[in-house]
């Protein structure tokens, strides 16, 4: 539900915009017995430019009651990175930026047969240091971040960290991200906090130089409500990049 800018680093250096759409099917199981078989469709957007680079993405879930069924959750994300000109020649601190961004959803989800209930999934701001490097062919982009989630207590932190390593001359992308954050244990004591874990590993094979097929796996711990355990939901997907 939270992916990142994964392909972020493979198109910072050209300096160009660009954007995608994605279809996954998730096939995954949880922990309460829910089959979670339905389509995700994601939209990214990345536009770089002098003072940083600018990114949007949104997700849908199509899991809502019907034949056939229509959108049970809509997220998205935007952000947006600040560099300093005045470090841009230094060999170090070049790829020291200032990262904001906003968070926010809904969802939908049947009572009954007859009663469909929403919910807001709980809008966030975030702000923090952000820094990008590469060992060979490996990118890696990380931040350390102030968090506020509406209805917390108090604020939390959220560390993120992205990665992207090409093989095989480009074709194959093996790319992703790991969120780790604090947040008020809601379901619980709520002056205890707890972390959450998520995860996002993709891989995807360029079929040409708009379409790639692929598959990411979504991995959490204390992110889907009610679960104790490691959560592991396996999608396959399609990407079509313009």
């Amino acid at each position: 539900m939270k992916p990142y800018a994964i392909t972020l680093l493979a198109i910072l250096p050209a300096a160009i915009s660009a954007q995608n759409i994605q279809l996954h099917y998730d096939f995954g199981k949880q922990e309460d017995g829910l089959k979670r078989h339905f389509f995700v469709s994601t939209f990214e957007l990345f536009h770089p430019d002098t003072c940083g680079y600018t990114f949007l993405f949104t997700d849908f879930e199509f899991n809502a009651p019907g034949n056939p069924r229509g959108a049970s959750l809509g997220y998205f994300e935007l952000s947006r990175e600040f560099t300093f000109p005045w470090l841009r020649h230094h060999a170090i601190l070049r790829n020291l930026g200032i990262h904001l961004e906003y968070n926010d959803g809904q969802t939908i989800y049947a009572l009954n047969d007859s009663t469909i209930a929403g919910l807001n999934l709980g809008n966030s701001w975030l702000a923090g240091p952000e820094y990008s490097f590469h060992v060979n062919k490996l990118s890696i982009n990380t931040m350390i971040l102030y968090k506020y989630l509406n209805g917390s207590g108090v604020p939390d932190f959220q560390w993120t960290l992205v990665w992207y390593y090409s093989l095989f001359k480009n074709k194959v992308n093996l790319i992703g991200y790991l969120d780790i954050w604090s947040q008020d244990n809601f379901f619980g004591n709520p002056q205890n906090k707890i972390l959450v874990f998520y995860s996002e590993p993709q891989v995807w094979y360029n079929v040409s130089g708009h379409l790639a097929l692929g598959s990411e796996c979504k991995i959490s711990k204390n992110f889907i409500v009610g679960s104790k355990r490691v959560e592991l939901f396996p999608t396959l997907g399609v990407k079509w990049e313009f």
